[in-house]
């Protein structure tokens, strides 16, 4: 049985975990929420690298045999810096995202929502402009989502205004794909969908980047698992309000959240 860490800013990382229990059914997964220090969005380079690190450290003392870097901003800021310094595969998001992006769209204009770090870094556009040199890209920051989704607010009206003002700002690109470029996002799908324009493809990476880590980890993949699968997460905010707020982004109860500060 293989047992996949994954870790985010917060509790958007889920919907990665939600995906790895569709593609992965009997994969182990030990999950760190950085909720005491979200929002990364806002955070500069370096100490989002830092916090990556110290997350790492800890999830590779879990016996791990891949770690995901479910989260968007850290993927972008922290990737290249950490992938080649543990025994184990560090996958992000950014690729696969922009991979499911050059499927989908018809004619090479993709919007790419994503926090402040993430589109101001500019690492969507260069990952498909390296795979595809005519695609156009139009980025938009949209620092109220993570916020919103943190404190469970995905379907208050705050939220639709916010969704509302942001995608107005894509009216007229012309687009016909959009990613989700943080991980938060797809708690946000359905409003999105509501203010997003009719005919437009939306992507979310979860769905690449786990298929990415079944092709890695398919010679450790066994036929059946002969014990049921283990989840376990950490959080350096409030347990309870991980548990609950995270059960309503997964379906289903978190029976294991424990505090750890690093």
């Amino acid at each position: 049985m293989v047992t996949i860490g994954l870790f985010d800013s917060g509790l958007g990382g889920l919907t990665v975990v939600r995906e790895v229990k569709k593609q992965l059914p009997g994969a182990n997964v030990e999950f760190y929420g950085d909720n005491g220090r979200n929002p990364y969005g806002p955070l500069p380079k370096e100490k989002i690298v830092k916090y990556s690190r110290q997350i790492l450290d800890f999830l590779s003392t879990k016996g791990i045999d891949l770690a995901i870097i479910a989260c968007n901003t850290a993927t972008a800021a922290a990737l290249d810096e950490v992938k080649d310094a543990y025994p184990f595969p560090v996958l992000g998001v950014i690729e696969p995202g922009a991979r499911g992006a050059i499927a989908a769209t018809n004619n090479k204009k993709v919007g790419i929502l994503g926090t402040q770090f993430t589109v101001e870094s500019g690492a969507y556009d260069r990952v498909l402009k390296s795979m595809d040199p005519e695609i156009q890209v139009f980025g938009q920051a949209c620092p109220l989502f993570t916020p919103y989704v943190e404190q469970g607010k995905q379907d208050s009206e705050e939220a639709d205004q916010a969704t509302a003002d942001y995608l107005s700002n894509l009216k007229g690109t012309g687009i016909d794909t959009l990613v989700l470029g943080c991980t938060h996002y797809p708690v946000l799908i359905n409003v999105i969908r509501r203010h997003m324009e009719a005919g437009v493809s939306i992507v979310d990476p979860a769905v690449e980047t786990v298929a990415q880590a079944k092709e890695l980890l398919k010679d450790k993949i066994s036929a059946a698992a002969i014990t049921a699968p283990s989840y376990r997460f950490y959080t350096s905010g409030d347990p309870a309000l991980f548990a609950r707020l995270g059960a309503n982004i997964l379906g289903e109860s978190l029976d294991h959240v424990e505090r750890v500060v690093l």
